[in-house]
């Protein structure tokens, strides 16, 4: 990450045989314990080191622990031996907060991540009324991901097959011009791209396939009444490919109170495209 700040890795154990792997990222002083943490759920087939922007820039303007961890089947962490849902991701980051937080916390959930922050309000909604200050939600969806049409039939055919897959490495089938195509809006930064194209290309292909079909069983909206209760922020990008703009106008119709900022020409990877709108969103939720 950076020697502004130190980390300390966690492994926690989850439901159905499920292991978690994190940190929690520490600034360079002493931590305000007056204020929230802060704690970030990524997307699918991506892992927890693509928010080192994110965290870098919380850091340089408030001195808080920052936990960010893999979801179950991505990154480091395991996947248990349970058929993977939203809602038991939603009671994994419940685990992930009671292992890491003493205080309260503000939850940023990207595109599957923030299904994840969604399944959480609606399965402990009594622990968000709590301990919640506030969440962010970036290029994400409560239900019918499918992409329409022969795109989606064939991404559909290729994901079922992946789920009776090995659990190896994507490696060499994820290719980074049709991840600069999918996943970014005008302009990406091609360093960017090759960063997400390697947390991509690391993603076993099983669950790469096994979650895809989580994706597709996903609906949360009833979760979203949970959200009213706290301050919550929408970000998407106008040229998200994954969960375009339409999504997240339902989610800011269904959650009263909550914010809707659109990013022209930004896609889906908005913790690289926007991060300075999605800090500022964050630290917003800090010094409420």
């Amino acid at each position: 990450m950076s020697d502004r700040f130190r980390s300390e890795r966690f492994t926690l154990p989850v439901a159905d045989g499920g292991r978690i792997v994190g940190e929690v990222y520490y600034p360079s002083g002493v931590v305000d314990e007056s204020l929230p943490s802060v704690v970030l759920a990524h997307g699918w087939t991506l892992n927890r080191t693509l928010w080192s922007r994110v965290i870098r820039g919380i850091h340089e303007q408030a001195a808080v622990r920052v936990v960010a961890y893999d979801q179950r089947g991505h990154g480091e962490s395991t996947p248990g031996t349970g058929a993977p849902s939203i809602g038991r991701l939603g009671d994994d980051l419940a685990d992930v907060i009671t292992a890491t937080i003493p205080n309260r916390v503000v939850l940023c959930g990207h595109s599957m991540g923030g299904m994840t922050v969604m399944a959480y309000a609606g399965r402990h909604r009594d622990d968000l009324r709590s301990r919640c200050a506030g969440v962010v939600l970036l290029g994400t969806a409560a239900s019918e991901v499918s992409r329409p049409g022969l795109v989606g039939r064939v991404e559909m055919g290729v994901m079922s097959i992946a789920a009776r897959g090995p659990r190896v490495p994507a490696g060499v089938f994820v290719r980074e011009g049709h991840q600069r195509h999918l996943n970014f809006g005008d302009d990406a930064d091609p360093r960017d791209v090759k960063l997400v194209r390697r947390a991509i290309a690391g993603t076993k292909i099983r669950d790469m396939g096994s979650y895809f079909s989580a994706l597709r069983a996903l609906d949360e909206r009833a979760s979203l009444a949970a959200l009213a209760e706290v301050p919550t922020t929408i970000m998407v990008g106008s040229k998200d490919r994954l969960t375009p703009p339409p999504y997240a106008r339902a989610l800011h119709a269904a959650i009263p109170g909550s914010e809707l900022i659109e990013f022209p020409g930004k896609g889906h990877m908005l913790g690289y495209e926007a991060t300075d709108d999605v800090v500022a969103a964050i630290v917003a939720d800090l010094t409420v």
